[in-house]
């Protein structure tokens, strides 16, 4: 029997989460702490979840834990009575590229390092390492020499091959939107990402602001999880675009939000962030036209050789918007979708359990 352990269980951690376990049935017991408070999580979560794998009675022999976990601590408390268990640590992301608020001091002030530390002591004390992507992985290991360099001594970097020798990808997956679209007249521009700075929304907004101000007729439908601190763009743009706006906020049932999906038409993705892109996923396997910006991890999920006319230059969002306006015709929304459902859950989570 094997313990998944997830920490932070919401949103994508949940979904995939979830996945494993539909996927794997009988073979895997679930394990899970509240989706709040990561930096805590980071810290606490080892105790507690050792404390419930214990606490169930079962003889496990293999836990796999993500990313916001300690996972030398869980071991070392769990080592005596299952001393024969092997660890994964899926990566849903890493502390060393996770951009930063520019209301956060912590950077300047050097507080938070250890996040990335522990992400280092995660992956070496692990058993197996898997990114949920290659950027995630390039990125992570990318940094992780450098950053273990900037300490006075001990030359700790000499232990990054060990790490990559036991390292792959595997893709969480989503689970594909399956909807009838409507035909608009007026495109319908989407947002359906967590309303945080690392999202990017002044880039979004701010285009959206420059396309009224010349005129161009659109509507605008915003969703995704909105925070208790969201940024000051989203009430500045909902009273700006407040005759554009088809539908604002978190929807809570998924059948609503694919509805939305169906109404929508382009999906402009402004991201400073994404170790994956399951918003981008669902939203083109419904047929949005995504416009992407040439980083993270978009070129994996849409190869820039096949689907150049998703990319924008730095700064070019808004030409981008205005041409995929004029031009929706040009885009084959088939062959979007079709591309969108290689990373179909039960395409990509079939090597997972060969991981262990």
């Amino acid at each position: 029997m094997k313990a998944f352990l997830e920490p932070y269980y919401s949103g994508s951690h949940r979904s995939f989460a979830d996945s494993v376990i539909k996927m794997f049935p009988g073979e895997f017991v679930l394990f899970t702490l509240p989706g709040r408070h990561w930096k805590w999580r980071m810290h606490g979560a080892a105790v507690s979840l050792a404390r419930q794998v214990m606490d169930s009675g079962i003889d496990f022999t293999d836990i796999i834990a993500t990313s916001l976990i300690d996972l030398a601590l869980l071991r070392s408390i769990i080592t005596p009575k299952l001393p024969e268990c092997r660890y994964t640590v899926y990566f849903h992301e890493n502390q060393l590229c996770y951009p930063w608020s520019q209301n956060d001091k912590d950077p300047t002030e050097r507080k938070d390092l250890h996040y990335g530390f522990m992400n280092f002591t995660t992956a070496l004390t692990a058993d197996r390492v898997i990114f949920n992507s290659k950027y995630n992985m390039n990125s992570f290991f990318g940094a992780l020499g450098p950053f273990l360099k900037a300490f006075p001594d001990e030359n700790l970097d000499g232990s990054i091959a060990g790490i990559i020798a036991k390292s792959e990808v595997v893709y969480p997956g989503f689970e594909p939107v399956n909807v009838k679209r409507e035909q608009n007249g007026v495109p319908v521009i989407l947002w359906n990402h967590r309303w945080e700075y690392d999202k990017n929304p002044d880039e979004f907004f701010n285009s959206l602001f420059m396309l009224k101000d010349k005129g161009i007729k659109f509507r605008v439908a915003v969703a995704g999880e909105e925070r208790t601190r969201a940024p000051e763009i989203f009430a500045k743009a909902k009273d700006k675009l407040k005759n554009e706006i088809i539908s604002w906020g978190y929807l809570e049932s998924r059948n609503d939000y694919f509805e939305l999906l169906g109404k929508c038409d382009i999906l402009p993705v402004t991201a400073h962030h994404e170790f994956f892109g399951i918003s981008v996923l669902e939203a083109a396997s419904a047929g949005v036209i995504p416009l992407l910006p040439l980083r993270l991890s978009y070129p994996e999920l849409f190869p820039q050789n096949v689907f150049s006319e998703f990319y924008y230059d730095e700064g070019g969002l808004t030409q981008a918007l205005i041409n995929a306006i004029v031009n929706r015709g040009m885009f084959d929304t088939g062959k979007i979708s079709e591309r969108a459902c290689k990373f179909r859950t039960d395409e990509v989570l079939r090597s997972l359990n060969g991981s262990f």
